[in-house]
């Protein structure tokens, strides 16, 4: 694992868990189905996320480019 990503990992992480329990608090069902289904959104949201983060440090010059992690 690369090192200066730790912290964007362990803020999309934390991110994905407050959507998806902002999610189902809001939607007010507690039922399984709804469970399992916020779980799989907040998890997509979670990456979406960390892609957009990433591409954007990237751009801001704020992490190592793609082409300088392989060196």
């Amino acid at each position: 694992m690369n090192r200066p990503l730790i912290p964007l990992k362990a803020g999309a992480i934390v991110f994905t868990l407050l959507w998806t329990a902002w999610m189902m608090w809001w939607s007010g069902s507690f039922s399984s189905a709804n469970v399992v289904i916020l779980a799989f959104c907040g998890t997509a949201v979670g990456y979406l996320w960390y892609r957009a983060m990433r591409w954007q440090f990237e751009r801001m010059g704020m992490l190592p480019g793609p082409e300088d992690q392989a060196k």
